[in-house]
């Protein structure tokens, strides 16, 4: 397995740690060499596509990453994994399906397909499941992965959607969350940039809110901040190691330390000790409007990187 220092030998100074987001865990976390990729929100390259941004060149940025993850695996073969964590199409804003957004993007679906990527289900991309569930299909997506090492399950991948409160698909908030989204969606045909506006103004109001609870799924005790979501999966991984998780795991099988997400478009990684334990939250951040975020795992080595 390739370390991470190792790695970023590879491509020169395409690839630099972000903002010093980087740990070491007292345990191993992966068998393997793990690349996580967050949000795109690939729609029909049009005004509105977030992952363009109007920059045709962040396109040509993409492949070149992907280009290099090609030959990595050449050299890795399988002690390589690739994640996508959701959200790679944006079906509430795309004007059809994800038919047009393919052909829009075919060099770069085609390459993540190669690269044999595991896909996580996120919750602008969550009607894939929806359209085909009768025929049960879901284009290769999943609701969540997990990686083993030493013989136990210590990482957890969602998208993050899980801990949101006005965008979780399994709640009546979420629902709500979505027809809303998907309105805005449309009005930015029109107003492309009505997203910004509007997003200065929910910002505002899920900061009054959040700090009793109402708009956030969780407290921060450092401080407010509205991409915490750290409580929830703590909670979540704690349930998972006392055999109360989603996931049906054989006894003595499960020592999850780490939850891997995207979502919220803006990248962190904290950790927290809890009950002789220490859990650990890699938020992933993303590549739409100019961002180009990665993180990265191998062993007891995670962090936060962008690819230049």
């Amino acid at each position: 397995m390739l370390s991470v220092d190792d790695l970023l030998k590879r491509p020169g100074n395409r690839m630099k740690l972000y903002e010093d987001l980087r740990i070491t865990s007292d345990k191993s976390l992966t068998e393997k060499l793990t690349v996580c990729i967050p949000d795109m929100h690939l729609l029909e390259r049009r005004a509105n596509d977030d992952f363009l941004d109007n920059h045709p060149e962040y396109a040509e940025r993409f492949l070149d990453f992907l280009d290099f993850l090609v030959a990595l695996q050449r050299d890795e073969g399988e002690a390589l994994e690739i994640i996508q964590l959701g959200d790679m199409f944006d079906l509430w804003q795309a004007k059809g399906n994800t038919n047009l957004i393919m052909e829009a993007y075919t060099d770069i679906v085609g390459l993540m397909d190669r690269l044999e990527t595991v896909y996580v289900m996120g919750n602008h991309d969550i009607d894939i499941v929806r359209w085909y569930k009768d025929k049960g299909e879901t284009f290769g997506r999943k609701w969540r992965h997990h990686s083993r090492a030493d013989g136990k399950v210590r990482v957890i991948y969602e998208h993050g959607f899980q801990a949101d409160f006005a965008n979780n698909q399994e709640t009546w908030s979420g629902v709500i969350g979505r027809e809303i989204a998907k309105i805005v969606g449309m009005a930015e045909y029109v107003m492309p940039d009505i997203d910004i506006v509007l997003g200065s103004t929910w910002d505002s109001i899920v900061r009054a809110f959040g700090r009793y609870n109402v708009l956030t799924p969780v407290r921060n005790p450092e401080g407010f901040n509205f991409h915490e979501y750290f409580n929830f999966y703590l909670n979540r991984m704690e349930k998972y190691n006392r055999g109360e998780g989603l996931d049906h795991f054989g006894a003595g099988d499960i020592d999850i330390a780490l939850s891997v997400i995207g979502h919220t478009h803006t990248a962190r990684l904290v950790q927290m000790p809890r009950g002789g334990n220490t859990f650990y939250l890699m938020d992933c951040g993303s590549w739409v409007n100019g961002g180009h975020e990665i993180g990265l795992i191998s062993g007891k080595e995670m962090g936060i990187y962008r690819w230049a």
